[in-house]
């Protein structure tokens, strides 16, 4: 007989079925079509049916994999971003927050630079997305920004800045000279990464001064 554990372990061990297999490319090429459209057309200028026509489904196909549009846009991206955001922390410089936050922007206005057009679609849309995936972007949203305030927390510790009270209202004048910056960035022809972080550093250097 085998525990509860066990039983767990042994299925997630076997491997995908071919219909797993199938699943999973049907899901990938429905991602890639989306992220053509959406620079093509725009996300309101997208519809589902063009989608499940671009990618040779059918639509009730596509329904089955998302249940809308803004699932889609969010599939897009959270997989990307996420890594994104895990390659920035796990290489993150020990200590100096000004450094630590430098490295954070670089890596994200990096993706975003990399990304432009679609990037363009995908910041317009996603900070006002309601329903599940607008659940789903302010959740990761908001783990970022905890990971930020220990970042914040640890530098006040080390006396690199002042002592603060709430370091989420901290965070989050971090979290608005973040998205002027990318705003700016991806507003221009050529996203200046490099031009953007100096930019954000020095507002960052200013709003949290040395001790």
């Amino acid at each position: 007989m085998f525990n509860q554990f066990e039983l767990f372990m042994m299925q997630a061990e076997q491997k995908p079925t071919h219909r797993d297999r199938q699943k999973e490319e049907t899901r990938k090429l429905i991602l890639a079509s989306a992220y053509t459209l959406f620079q093509q057309n725009g996300y309101d200028g997208t519809t589902m049916r063009q989608l499940a026509g671009h990618c040779g489904v059918g639509l009730g196909t596509l329904f089955k994999h998302f249940p809308d549009k803004s699932a889609i846009l969010v599939a897009t991206f959270e997989g990307d971003i996420s890594v994104v955001i895990e390659q920035a922390f796990e290489t993150l410089p020990r200590k100096n927050i000004h450094q630590q936050l430098r490295h954070l922007l670089l890596h994200l206005y990096g993706y975003y630079a990399r990304h432009q057009a679609f990037s363009r679609v995908l910041v317009k849309e996603s900070l006002f997305l309601g329903g599940p995936a607008g659940d789903i972007v302010h959740g990761k949203t908001m783990a970022f920004l905890d990971r930020v305030a220990t970042l914040f927390v640890a530098a006040a510790d080390r006396r690199e800045i002042a002592p603060f009270d709430d370091a989420m209202s901290v965070t989050l004048a971090f979290w608005s000279f973040y998205l002027l910056g990318l705003v700016a960035g991806l507003r221009d022809s050529d996203f200046d990464v490099n031009s953007m972080v100096e930019l954000v550093a020095t507002l960052l250097r200013d709003r949290f001064p040395q001790p």
